[in-house]
């Protein structure tokens, strides 16, 4: 029979723990969000989207409050030019940037499923139209092209013909 360490039942405990703090923490900066007017999945989506309702000022506003909740030498390294930068360096700050996108799409789908459970029928996110699913599969087509690091057709081309596609839905 299995049994536990003293020291991994601590480290479980320590982890669990932190795990509670980071969810409050987390739905105390979502709750200020929404006051301060952030209330929409699509105030998390770049303005470079289709489908976005923020402003270019607002997203980097977000972005850089994100910023903040990294560490002092992350911080340094995303202010740095690229060019600046050694092959290493930029593949630590390639991370960091994701990881920006990352924690905004933490706050988006928070805000979803909180938007979900006030949904009176209940059903959640099964629950969209056939437009908004063929809206959001497309607009994760592009984000998918823009993100290709070495792709094996015209992306360029496949973004605008999938943009031509969004048009039709509206």
């Amino acid at each position: 029979m299995r049994k536990l360490s003293q020291n991994t039942a601590t480290l479980v405990a320590k982890a669990v723990s932190s795990t509670i703090r980071a969810d409050k923490a987390s739905v105390a900066a979502l709750d200020a969000l929404i006051a301060d007017g952030f209330d929409k999945p699509t105030d998390f989506v770049s303005p470079k989207s289709d489908g976005s309702t923020v402003s270019v000022e607002e997203f980097n506003a977000l972005n850089g409050a994100i910023v903040l909740g990294f560490n002092a030498d992350i911080q340094k390294l995303l202010e740095k030019p690229v060019k600046s930068l050694t092959d290493a360096q930029k593949t630590t700050r390639r991370y960091w940037q994701q990881q920006i996108g990352a924690r905004r799409n933490d706050f988006k789908r928070q805000l979803t499923k909180r938007l979900d459970a006030d949904n009176s029928d209940g059903a959640g996110a099964r629950n969209r139209t056939v437009e908004q699913r063929i809206r959001d599969n497309l607009n994760d087509v592009i984000k998918v092209c823009q993100s290709a690091e070495e792709p094996t057709f015209d992306v360029t081309d496949m973004v605008n013909k999938v943009k031509a596609a969004l048009a039709v839905l509206k």
